[in-house]
């Protein structure tokens, strides 16, 4: 998925805080010595089995203490995911709701560092290594990312990429064995989704795109469609087509349409002609595709943000009565019932944020709340196509938003560290109508939705 994060974007510093400090330090350990074990080996966690969780609409977060809690979206029952000391991050719902995955770097006693890829069992509280770095194997994906990890449709597998000594390395493991994970393609950035069928997974690498057929003995095929600058493909939900970015003869970048036929490409059609890094969603129920477009540059605080100047909303694909956005928008995210697209702008206060609600069938559009992100919530709208698939920001019934950060109001500034009172980011949810009201869960850099 993810590029190396040589040319991360920073909009903000880091707050200035001794919980969060020591959660780096602990990530700063990784950076410097990776010394640990390959493989899987059928690991099964020796600490106690977490508590049954008997309920699903509930928020994963990572605190200020760099472990993994959930709780009910209005902040009550609190429940610890990740166990022991160290730093664990991103934690990723399966649709299911029934397993969360998360990465974990771990100081052992002997002074190496143990990266590993835990997956949790959301009802028994079991836990399972699914994949563990290799020695000699370091460094990042984005700005406080070990692993991206892309669960298939009906939960049976998970994919996932990592750090190897071949680069980012995309691998595959299918959760109803012991063989641990496939690797599939490596010598990344690599980005990737899953057909709805959970059968194929598609991977965008440089110029070429790769159809992953896992039904049986896992098969690669290269597809003959050249790649436009881009990042994300997308799979029509209905199943039968997928969407890219593509070049013709003549250098000309499109939105293309490839109609595949098992793991063989059928026919390909040009959809809208676009500029280089286009980023593209199809609305849950298939009604609508969202495309970001007129990407721009924009330089703040030391660092580069790439917003797109207009979204563009195709129904069915279909650029004839598109409905044309000018905000510019750094990120753009589906409600699950495909009625709203929450979206985030930049505003004229530096490093400042807003989210947005487009309802896609009245054409209105309004403003939910200010806020400035965390480094982590900022790596996730920077590759929002991406973690979209993954992370879900929305309530599972379209109501509301997770999100982390501090809030920009009239006594509230963007600097963390100008203002003590404010330094710590928080978990936020803020409900998507026209006059919604927000609530402070917890402290935290991350917060995802459970899919229902």
């Amino acid at each position: 998925m993810i590029d190396d994060g040589s040319r991360r974007p920073t909009l903000l510093q880091l707050p200035n805080s001794p919980r969060f400090y020591g959660a780096i330090v602990v990530l700063a350990a990784f950076l410097a010595v990776i010394a640990v074990f390959g493989g899987r080996g059928g690991f099964r966690s020796s600490v106690e089995p977490l508590p049954p969780v008997a309920k699903v609409d509930r928020i994963a977060y990572v605190g200020l203490d760099a472990r993994v809690r959930s709780v009910n979206p209005d902040g009550s029952d609190s429940m610890r995911i990740s166990r022991g000391e160290g730093f664990f991050t991103w934690p990723t719902w399966s649709p299911d709701a029934r397993s969360l995955v998360f990465s974990s770097v771990v100081t052992q006693v002997d002074g190496s560092t143990r990266v590993t890829l835990f997956a949790a069992d959301a009802i028994s509280g079991e836990l399972d290594e699914l994949y563990v770095s290799e020695p000699g194997a370091s460094g990042l994906l984005a700005q406080g990312v070990v692993h991206y990890p892309l669960w298939a449709p009906d939960s049976s597998r998970v994919a996932f990429i990592a750090v190897t000594s071949r680069g980012l390395t995309l691998f595959v493991d299918d959760l109803e064995d012991e063989d641990g994970a496939d690797l599939i393609l490596d010598q990344g950035p690599l980005w990737i989704s899953w057909s709805p069928d959970s059968r194929y997974l598609l991977a965008h690498r440089g110029n070429d795109h790769y159809l992953v057929d896992t039904e049986g003995q896992i098969s690669v095929s290269q597809l003959q469609i050249q790649a436009a600058p881009y990042r994300v493909p997308a799979w029509e939900p209905t199943g039968g087509s997928i969407i890219v970015a593509s070049q013709d003869e003549r250098g000309r970048e499109f939105l293309t349409a490839a109609r595949l036929k098992g793991d063989r490409l059928a026919s390909t059609q040009s959809i809208i002609e676009v500029a280089s890094n286009p980023a593209f969603l199809w609305s849950p129920d298939g009604r609508f595709l969202a495309v970001g477009r007129s990407p721009r540059f924009m330089y703040t605080e030391g660092g580069v943000v790439l917003v797109n100047q207009r979204l563009s909303i195709l129904p069915g694909g279909n650029p004839e009565n598109a409905l044309e956005v000018d905000d510019e928008a750094l990120a753009h995210f589906w409600s699950p019932d495909s009625t709203k697209l929450a979206y985030v702008t930049i505003t004229r206060s530096r490093g400042v944020l807003r989210w947005m609600i487009l309802d896609v069938y009245s054409g209105e559009r309004w403003p939910l709340i200010e806020f400035v992100p965390s480094p982590d919530q900022l790596t996730m709208l920077q590759f929002f196509d991406q973690y979209a698939y993954s992370h879900s920001l929305w309530s599972p019934d379209s109501k509301a938003l997770v999100f982390s950060g501090t809030l920009e109001t009239g006594s509230v500034t963007a600097s963390y560290r100008s203002h003590p009172g404010h330094a710590e980011p928080h978990i936020i949810v803020v409900g998507t109508g026209r006059n919604p009201a927000h609530q402070f869960i917890a402290d935290g850099i991350l917060g995802f939705w459970s899919p229902r």
